[in-house]
């Protein structure tokens, strides 16, 4: 049942912070730290690429999808489509997206709600995992042949 609340008020808080992150992309003063067409190009293609990741696991997850971390009652690990490759696609996606949203619009307010989006989803990611491990006896090996929020990171 903790568990269960818990995993309520990571869905709550990523809400909350994606909100304050369009919140403060839309509406922060634009003292930029720096002003580069390639970061912006840069932006645009890492943004790109997060939505499309996003697109490509919730096509792999169909029924199984939702935003708090626990796993949905009656789901089966999947292991194909992205998951082949990354436990986390939704989350590295997210990740993409804010840090391209960054370099378009590279104020320090940005920064720091991009920092946070980052770090509340390396936490989430872990407390994940822990339930993912109790709920699917196979997790632990599949954990083992595959990238954890970014390519390269295990």
């Amino acid at each position: 049942m903790e568990m269960e609340r818990t995993s309520k008020r990571y869905a709550l808080l990523q809400t909350a912070l994606l909100i304050l992150f369009g919140a403060v992309l839309l509406l922060s003063p634009r003292n930029y730290l720096f002003v580069s067409a390639t970061a912006a190009v840069a932006g645009n293609l890492l943004c790109g690429a997060g939505l499309l990741l996003i697109a490509l696991a919730f096509a792999s997850l169909r029924g199984a999808i939702q935003i708090a971390p626990e796993p949905k009652r009656g789901a089966q690990l999947v292991e194909t489509g992205v998951y082949k490759y990354l436990r986390h696609p939704i989350y590295t996606g997210i990740i993409f997206c804010v840090i391209g949203l960054f370099l378009r619009q590279p104020s320090i307010w940005v920064a720091v709600v991009t920092a946070m989006v980052i770090i509340f989803l390396f936490f989430k990611a872990r407390f994940e995992e822990e339930l993912l491990l109790a709920a699917y006896p196979g997790y632990a090996a599949y954990r083992a042949k595959t990238w954890g929020l970014l390519p390269g990171l295990g």
